[in-house]
């Protein structure tokens, strides 16, 4: 059953195109991702989809009494001195209501006078069966059971569930948001980024939650094992333009690739026709000087030209702007870390048990647990940010550390760009530019303050640093957070090519399979096992255990 029709829908901000007359539909029960560079205007579509926002032309239509659920990024303040598990319990005005409708129907049915009376009881037997039924239809008798099961799948224990969505961080209230949506089961759920904050073990909760959803969902997303998991279409956004795919992330990433070889292909040979029938129209045109009698077939092959013009593909572009990334240093010796009974306590809670670990020139090793496990905290252990409660940490011979830090506070806020990367490195302006835009930064991005700058910026900024300062041993939090899927796939191959050791805490299960061959898992209890292998090898072997 056809929900939702764009039929030439556009959208301009302030003159600019986002949108140029695209027509898309979505169908009940789709799985769908969303993906396009960043600014592409994924977010806008979801909006229009959702009717937060009108189109400046075209038409959308909707099927009658759909409801939409669009995962937002902040919570009704008004919810914040209700605890989460009530939050997400009222999702839905009827639902909250009939609770006190059936125990008020209950009272008259315990009314003497009610009770005395066979039409009044009648009555108030019928309200009660239609309430009930009502109440059953919205799965209200498993309405806790539900929330319990959604809440701890997406990392809430269960001790937090009292706790009031006020004192939540803004990652934390965008997943009571998730959990919202996901208990209010409406007809088609839209989420954007819903996979930021949380765990790995959350993200594989997420992924079948989907799967099994009744309804229909659409996804954006930069965790390219979600979409691979989750979705079974694919939809991007480019050049103003929407193209589908009818498979996986992974499917569609093959097929956009063979589509632009063929529309290549196509362009060429459309364009050597052109050329052709240009040289015969100036041949005729210039014969037409000479002998009026070819004046009509240069008029004609003219017309032809035109034609061949105006149908011709657009060229495509291959190769888009990447950010350009270079990880270059020197060799550090054989033994790059050596941890001896490491481990860290904070407020009597102990985060990672004393353990010990040595890491070796050349190795790429991830850092897996799930959230407030201590990831980060074991990273600025090491680097002595913060001192360990027991247990030393050794540094090896010729190491320069290279830290990309997952809140970007490493980050000078106040300064540019342009002062960040020459304060870094002694170079030109125009050096200091050009390197810069070899990040992607326009001239505007390079005079302001960092503080103004988005994620994605600050992200590339902190790369810069990776590369300026030519850091042997990488430690890296969340590498891949606030980056666009073109761009991670830069850093992997950057990270692929360097000849250094990296050791990066990651909830980017595609990233860490590619770029790791062992793991450090934090367990719940503070243990601190070590596996060889990437990924995939480690939650085998987890979830076999």
């Amino acid at each position: 059953m056809l929900l939702v029709n764009f039929s030439k829908v556009s959208k301009d901000f302030g003159g600019n195109p986002v949108f140029k007359e695209i027509d898309l539909e979505i169908i009940e029960g789709e799985r769908i991702g969303l993906v396009g560079e960043n600014g592409s205007g994924k977010s806008t579509l979801f909006k229009l989809l959702a009717g937060l926002d009108t189109p400046t032309s075209g038409v959308i239509s909707r099927r009658r009494n759909l409801t939409i659920g669009y995962l937002t990024q902040e919570v009704d303040p008004a919810l914040d001195q209700k605890t989460i598990f009530e939050t997400v319990s009222e999702t839905s005005v009827e639902l909250v209501a009939l609770p006190g409708m059936l125990s008020e129907l209950e009272a008259q049915m315990s009314d003497p006078d009610i009770a005395s009376d066979p039409d009044e009881m009648t009555r108030v037997l019928e309200e009660y069966g239609k309430a009930q039924e009502r109440f059953e239809a919205l799965g209200g008798y498993t309405l806790g059971h539900r929330v319990e099961t959604v809440l701890n799948g997406l990392g809430f224990d269960a001790s937090e569930h009292t706790q009031l969505v006020g004192v939540l961080s803004g990652g934390e209230k965008k997943l009571v948001n998730l959990a919202r949506i996901l208990i209010e089961m409406p007809d088609i759920v839209l989420l954007d980024e819903p996979d930021n904050h949380l765990d790995l073990y959350a993200k594989a909760w997420l992924e079948q939650y989907i799967q099994n959803y009744p309804g229909t969902v659409l996804i954006i997303s930069h965790d390219r094992h979600l979409l691979d998991r989750s979705v079974k279409k694919m939809f991007e956004l480019e050049d103003g333009s929407i193209s589908e795919y009818a498979g996986n992330y992974s499917f569609y990433f093959a097929e956009r690739q063979q589509r632009l070889l063929k529309l290549q292909e196509l362009y060429s040979l459309q364009q050597t026709e052109i050329k052709r029938l240009e040289v015969s129209m100036r041949q005729l045109k210039e014969w037409a000087k000479m002998n009026s009698k070819f004046a009509g077939r240069a008029e004609n092959m003219a017309k032809r030209v035109a034609k061949a013009r105006v149908e011709a593909v657009n060229r495509p572009i291959l190769d888009r702007d990447k950010i350009k990334v270079d990880l270059d240093a020197d060799r550090s010796g054989k033994k790059v870390l050596e941890i001896k009974g490491l481990s860290k306590t904070i407020a009597g809670r102990t985060l990672f048990e004393p353990f010990d670990f040595t890491l070796l020139y050349g190795e790429r090793v991830g850092i897996v647990g799930v959230n407030g496990s201590g990831k980060t905290t074991l990273l600025r252990t090491m680097m002595d940010i913060i001192p360990a409660t027991t247990g030393t940490v050794k540094i090896g011979a010729s190491v320069v550390l290279g830290y990309y830090a997952q809140e970007q506070e490493t980050l000078p806020f106040e300064s540019t760009p342009l002062d960040f990367v020459r304060r870094l490195k002694k170079m030109t302006e125009p050096q200091a530019i050009s390197f810069l835009h070899g990040l992607l930064f326009s001239y505007e991005d390079l005079h302001t303050p960092i503080r103004q700058l988005s994620g994605g910026e600050k992200s590339r900024l902190q790369m810069a640093r990776l590369m300026l300062t030519e850091a042997n041993f990488l430690l890296l939090d969340e590498p891949t957070n606030n980056l666009d899927i073109a761009s991670t796939e830069v850093m992997e191959a950057a990270l692929q090519e360097f000849e250094g050791t990296v050791l990066t805490v990651s909830h980017d299960r595609y990233f860490l399979d590619k770029i790791v061959s062992k793991i450090i898992a934090i367990g719940n209890d503070g243990r601190v096992q070590v596996y060889p292998g990437n990924f995939s090898y480690y939650f085998e072997k987890e979830r076999s255990a």
